[in-house]
């Protein structure tokens, strides 16, 4: 086995728990490489990533890890952890159970967005959390038209709309009023930003559904941007389709836990 390590160093205690890891599985027999960190390639030749760092390290870590269908191990340096295993107090018991081998394989599905302009494709962004259409901090609202497949949904101006994944339904879907969708679920989650109308609530569709987004924007700052870390500058009349990607995020998980346990624990609530 060979495991890439990635450290998001300006978390507090990260660079201790990354020497930890590195020292413990050297031990073990195991080789290792430190990564150059967040947002960079990873080694060609792992057989895993361990990631040290919040929710943001490991979805930019995720969509490389996913090209590469390398399993992930999410060491929670944050303070959230929704896609998180391992808490640093624990990491001993983990490597334990990693080396002998006593994991699952969590697989998530991903979303894609192609930007089409003037009947051409001009860029395809891949994430596992979302993809988002949104309005520049200075700018006004924007008009949005939205077909599900071949049917048309609805136009209405609003600051945006996420399209995400189940994964990503509890991020900034749920901070725009979306529902919490189980990630063993194939569907997508349609939630507008700050609609202008009543009329507008969060959909959810099939997972095998396509989105087809018409941007109306004339003179206003527009991005689609993925898992809030890599973006694409969009113009009026540009056509955005989204679906979900053929690749998956696989993570490594060593704990019983089923989704809603990790649910009430993140969320703090002793009833859902």
């Amino acid at each position: 086995m060979r495991a890439g390590i990635v450290i998001q160093r300006a978390k507090p205690g990260a660079e201790r728990v990354g020497s930890q890891i590195e020292t413990w599985l050297a031990r073990a027999g195991v080789s290792t490489v430190i990564e150059s960190g967040p947002g960079e390639s990873l080694s060609p030749d792992i057989d895993c990533v361990i990631v040290l760092g919040g929710d943001g390290t490991l979805l930019s870590v995720a969509r490389r890890a996913a090209e590469m269908q390398v399993p992930i191990l999410g060491v929670n340096m944050g303070n959230l952890g929704f896609l998180t295993e391992v808490e640093p107090g624990n990491i001993v018991p983990a490597l334990e159970a990693l080396v002998r081998g006593e994991y699952t394989l969590d697989e998530r599905n991903m979303v894609e967005a192609s930007v089409v302009r003037a009947g051409q494709e001009i860029t395809t962004l891949a994430g596992l959390n979302d993809i988002v259409i949104s309005k520049g901090a200075f700018a006004r609202i924007i008009r949005l038209g939205i077909d599900v497949n071949d049917e048309h949904f609805g136009t209405f101006p609003a600051d945006g709309v996420i399209i995400s994944s189940p994964t990503g339904s509890t991020a900034y879907s749920l901070s725009a009023g979306g529902p919490i969708v189980s990630p063993t679920i194939d569907v997508l989650i349609i939630t507008p930003i700050c609609p202008h109308t009543l009329f507008s609530r969060s959909l959810v569709i099939a997972g095998s559904d396509q989105v087809r987004v018409v941007v109306e924007a004339p003179h206003e700052e527009v991005a689609v941007t993925v898992d809030g870390q890599v973006g694409y500058e969009i113009q009026s009349g540009d056509v955005i389709l989204v679906r979900r990607s053929f690749e998956k995020t696989r993570f490594i998980r060593l704990r019983k836990r089923g989704f809603y346990g990790i649910l009430r624990e993140r969320l703090k609530q002793d009833r859902l």
